[in-house]
């Protein structure tokens, strides 16, 4: 994925994800790291991938979650579509503004 289609899908998944899990979309980060991907030896471009970092929740939210941001990725031209979630330990978490 692009940096520009990241930055124009940015605003959408915030709100998505914000949405189903019922917090402020300022919560919500969506950081761009580059990355390639390779497929039976060949350059994939047709996939996106989200790594979602966060506190555990239910399987049903995951999965609602999952599915609102493969729907993103699809109507944005990805033909696949990965989400990855790493479950936070709160008690490690720090924030500060």
């Amino acid at each position: 994925m692009s940096l520009e289609t990241a930055a124009r899908l940015a605003p959408q998944i915030a709100e998505t994800v914000a949405g189903i899990i019922e917090v402020p979309q300022e919560h919500i980060v969506v950081e761009y790291t580059p990355v390639s991907f390779f497929r039976g030896g060949q350059e994939d471009k047709e996939s996106a991938m989200a790594w979602i970092y966060w506190k555990k929740r239910t399987p049903e939210l995951q999965k609602q979650v999952a599915d609102a941001l493969a729907a993103i990725f699809t109507a944005a031209g990805f033909a696949k579509a990965e989400i990855v979630y790493s479950n936070l330990d709160m008690n490690d978490f720090y924030a500060y503004e």
